[in-house]
């Protein structure tokens, strides 16, 4: 392969997918809200009949519920972004750039970014089989997300987020710890840059196993659930703008993580994936702890489900308990004429 090619093929396939998008998006229809919101009202009723696989009153009882909430959000002429900093949309606000921040922190784009170097440590001091193993990495994490896709609406968005936290927590700790046993450290006396060697196969062969374990775990958790958590909680006259900044703090922080990581790497060595690991155990707990579920609800639900008590956990056994008390399943009470949706437990 000549050596323009090298840069050139993987350059050219990016195209294949944003041509799909592209192509695929003309497709798509506009979405219900925005059409009422521009007083397209039939319009959007007839992409409700077309996306919902649900009876017909249902369907009118969505349609009245976001009608309802576009007319209130009308009156009250929300669209500052100063109202981000009064409830109820404060802690939503909060909860969307920690999401992201933390997304970033979680390590994926050091080991994205770094994955050659990652591998050099782990022992594969070939080029050719360090690209190998990063291009495998790539393909990891495409699979990975796959499941995701699948199961998000049927798992939640708090178990999957919980669950890839400590799948990441093991791996990075378990890599850090490999390195830390089985390996040593060589300094470099002409640049002065700290490097692991690892002359244990196997513990190499671990390594590179749980980097690509860390991989598929963002993959299907953090990867793709941070964003739709994001665009789930705000009201549809902020969703851009709180998108935007929740958007901005991944960015941010991605630049942040990705200038630190070398350094890291070179004055740390394996101190940096046990960082990262102590860091995912803290992200499970936090979402335990603050982050309500947000699985099953509609846009027009989130004042409800933001509206209770700060701990996540807490409002979450409260409706437990009160669910058993009573002996019976949550019922939804659809008033068609009024457009008020009662849950009684």
């Amino acid at each position: 392969m000549g050596s323009s090619a090298a840069w050139r093929i993987p350059l050219a396939l990016q195209i294949v997918p944003a041509l799909i998008l592209a192509i695929g998006i003309l497709f798509f229809p506009f979405s219900p809200r925005w059409l009422m919101a521009n007083g397209r009202d039939n319009e959007a009723l007839d992409v409700l009949m077309k996306i919902r696989a649900t009876s017909k009153i249902n369907i009118l009882d969505e349609y009245n519920d976001i009608k309802t909430e576009i007319e209130f959000e009308h009156e009250q002429s929300i669209k500052s972004y100063s109202q981000f900093f009064y409830p109820p949309l404060r802690r939503r606000l909060i909860l969307g750039i920690s999401i992201q921040v933390l997304q970033q922190l979680t390590g994926i784009n050091s080991v994205m970014y770094y994955a050659p170097e990652i591998f050099k440590q782990a022992g594969l001091n070939d080029q050719r089989a360090s690209l190998l193993a990063t291009g495998i990495n790539g393909c990891v994490i495409i699979i990975a997300t796959i499941p995701a896709i699948l199961f998000i609406d049927k798992l939640g968005r708090r178990f999957i987020l919980i669950s890839g936290a400590i799948l990441m927590a093991l791996s990075m700790l378990i890599i850090g710890g490999t390195m830390g046993v089985h390996g040593y450290t060589y300094v470099n006396e002409t640049t002065g840059v700290a490097q692991v060697i690892i002359p244990n196969r196997t513990a190499s062969h671990v390594i590179i196993s749980f980097v690509y374990i860390f991989v598929a775990s963002f993959a299907f958790s953090w990867g793709p659930t941070a964003w739709v958590y994001c665009t789930e909680i705000f009201p549809l006259s902020m969703r851009s703008k709180g998108t935007s900044l929740t958007t901005a703090a991944n960015w941010a922080t991605n630049c942040i993580v990705s200038f630190l990581v070398p350094v890291l790497l070179e004055t740390l060595t394996f101190g940096t994936y046990l960082i990262f690991g102590t860091t995912c155990v803290l992200m499970g707990i936090i979402i335990y702890l603050f982050y309500p579920e947000t699985k099953g609800k509609s846009l027009e639900d989130m004042d409800l489900v933001f509206g209770r008590s700060i701990f996540a956990v807490k409002s979450f056994r409260k409706k437990k308990k009160s669910i058993k008390q009573n002996g019976i399943e949550p019922t939804p009470i659809y008033l068609h004429n009024e457009s008020i949706k009662i849950y009684r437990f």
